[in-house]
């Protein structure tokens, strides 16, 4: 495996527990994928995670469209 395919953002659900919300690429598409549950919160730091982590993933994805890259 050439680039990185996969990133963990971590979050946390409503009871306050730690989770992890998983960034991947799959056949040139990016997947946010949330932990269990049905919502989480971003802590100010995994907000800057999870723009880095999406923003790595769509890159890898445009790579294997064959889509060039710009920057």
């Amino acid at each position: 495996m050439g680039a990185q395919e996969t990133w963990e953002v971590p979050v946390v659900d409503a009871l306050d527990r730690e989770r992890t919300l998983v960034v991947t690429v799959s056949d040139g598409r990016v997947a946010v994928v949330p932990p269990p549950g049905e919502g989480f919160y971003l802590p100010a730091q995994s907000v800057w995670q999870l723009h880095e982590a999406v923003r790595a993933a769509a890159i890898v994805a445009m790579r294997a469209n064959g889509t060039r890259v710009a920057g």
